[in-house]
């Protein structure tokens, strides 16, 4: 099920999306707590969206390298997801990640967003790479910071704001 390791972490296990992961995507997606501050300002993905963003992680995996990756924990359960995609108003790539609620506060937004940037570099030709939450979501801030991004400021997304954070290619 796992189609193949792209990075470990001390607690979790990134992996590319095989066909039969839909189902754990779409009920991931499906938690209107998990969906309340991803694409700010607008409804829950139906199922048309849902399909159309897999299939995009799937092809970004297969044309870069690096993706939106399925997140398992140490006994391989399926936890979220976690990696990358372009930011389509600047084509900058954008970390992002969600987790099941039920593994809220367990520290895996960190330690996956920290590694992730720690392994980015080594297989994108990028000098830096973004990160945003809605404003009023505190805890995804505190994620995007500890991981060692920096604040630039405010921008509003679909008249949400949304603070935006950078992370430089280590020198």
């Amino acid at each position: 099920m796992s189609g193949g390791t792209i990075l470990v972490t001390e607690r979790l296990r990134l992996c590319p999306w095989q066909d039969e992961d839909f189902p754990l995507f779409a009920a991931l997606h499906g938690d209107p707590d998990v969906q309340r501050f991803l694409e700010a300002g607008e409804d829950a993905w139906d199922e048309p969206i849902l399909r159309e963003k897999f299939a995009r992680f799937r092809a970004d995996y297969a044309a870069h390298g690096w993706s939106k990756f399925k997140a398992l924990d140490a006994q391989g359960r399926f936890v979220g997801r976690a990696g990358f995609s372009r930011f389509d108003e600047t084509g900058e790539l954008e970390l992002g990640y969600s987790f099941r609620r039920d593994v809220w506060g367990q520290g895996y937004a960190t330690e996956v967003a920290s590694a992730l940037l720690r392994w980015i570099y080594g297989v994108a030709p990028i000098d830096h790479v973004i990160g945003f939450a809605v404003a009023e979501h505190k805890a995804s801030r505190r994620v995007l910071e500890k991981a060692g991004m920096t604040f630039t400021g405010l921008r509003g997304i679909n008249g949400i704001p949304n603070a935006f954070y950078r992370h430089d290619r280590p020198a």
